[in-house]
């Protein structure tokens, strides 16, 4: 694979007092995109040395078709990929979004990695059926660039938290409802052998939820206990996160609210125990 290597004059670069590199070691990317222009585009944008993703100076490779990529898959040694759609599976084929849809599931399917998305397709039509899947995010390019330093860096640290605590807990065994989860695998399954994919965020907010005394959490835990966001970054919504979990599981789980104190709590959950 092509490696894309740092622009001359970058290396040295002033880093803040306090780093993510502190805490946190530098993600292996993979760009699989069969245009160069773009491929060098997004790896810019993954090394601005303004960003929190740029001072972790990553390990950032290239490569334009699935059959390359799909080496990677097998070794298991990426933790965060950039998918294109419009792929082919050789590069002197015909792109098609079909091989990369297909590639996308792929590695959801056979890896713990982070997965972005970064398309010309409009994302209203794409992202919903492969964020469904397990997929972290979608960018769509022609919104431009500079979306991509910040998300790269939310998915990172949540599959950062994922592979470093994967041991914590892993095994237990959970109904939640209709549903039997495992902590430490993504597969979720109903008692008629029904099974989603659950992305790296909700697998870690049900190890959470699971795990915890009293089966609650509020904002500001699933904030930073969960998508491991600091104080003084922007939070996500929890009552927006919720209901599209909810409407994941067919609506068959129940994670509700506790009146107006902005608490979730998780009924119906019991622990399977072996003897």
């Amino acid at each position: 694979p092509a490696a894309l290597h740092r622009p001359v004059g970058s290396v040295g670069e002033k880093r803040s007092r306090h780093t993510p590199a502190d805490v946190m070691r530098a993600p292996r990317i993979l760009i699989v995109d069969d245009d160069k222009a773009d491929a060098d585009r997004i790896a810019a944008a993954l090394r601005n040395p303004s960003s929190k993703i740029g001072e972790l100076d990553c390990e950032i490779n290239w490569v334009r078709d699935v059959a390359s990529a799909r080496d990677h898959l097998e070794k298991d040694d990426i933790d965060l990929y950039f998918l294109d759609l419009d792929v082919s599976e050789r590069w002197w084929e015909q792109t098609k979004k079909e091989t990369g849809k297909a590639f996308v599931k792929a590695v959801i399917d056979s890896t713990n990695a982070g997965i972005i998305v970064c398309s010309n397709l409009p994302i209203d039509e794409e992202a919903p059926p492969l964020i469904e899947y397990g997929a972290d995010d979608y960018v769509e390019k022609s919104y431009g660039f500079l979306a991509i330093a910040p998300r790269a860096m939310s998915v990172w640290r949540r599959t950062h938290t994922e592979r470093r605590s994967k041991q914590s807990h892993s095994g237990r065994k959970f109904y939640i409802g209709n549903w039997m989860f495992t902590i430490g695998d993504r597969q979720i399954t109903d008692r008629s052998g029904n099974s989603k994919r659950l992305s790296i965020t909700e697998h870690i907010f049900l190890r959470h939820l699971c795990a915890v005394d009293g089966h609650a959490i509020d904002s500001e835990i699933f904030n930073i206990e969960v998508l491991r966001r600091e104080k003084h970054d922007k939070h996500v919504r929890l009552d927006v996160f919720v209901p599209r979990l909810r409407a994941k599981l067919n609506n068959t789980i129940d994670l509700v609210p506790q009146g107006r104190t902005g608490i979730y709590k998780l009924l119906d959950v019991e622990e399977v125990l072996s003897f």
